[in-house]
């Protein structure tokens, strides 16, 4: 099964082109949140700008929003629209701490 590239490798192929998700949104004319946003839920818009931006169809970079044809998945798999943290906090610390 294909999985969705990971938030931090389509921020990190952003900045290989020598730009950030902040000026991708502003030139797509999508606030900066709804952008951000788009690497973990579906966000239509959001994710055609960051697509656009790496030359790939978004259904390459998200597979589990997208049919094989391309076409968007209609509804979304509740699986899309997940809300827990996606990365858990290091073994031992409490939320305040930060490591030095």
């Amino acid at each position: 099964m294909l999985q969705d590239w990971h938030p931090e490798d389509i921020k990190a192929a952003v900045r290989r082109r020598g730009r950030t998700l902040s000026s991708v949104a502003r030139d797509a004319g999508i606030k900066e949140d709804a952008l951000r946003r788009a690497l973990v839920v579906p966000r239509r818009a959001a994710e055609a700008a960051i697509a656009a931006e790496l030359d790939e169809h978004p259904k390459v970079i998200w597979p589990t929003r997208y049919n094989e044809d391309g076409s968007r998945k209609r509804p979304q798999p509740v699986d899309n629209y997940r809300t827990e943290a996606r990365f858990r906090k290091p073994h031992g610390m409490s939320r305040t701490e930060t490591r030095a």
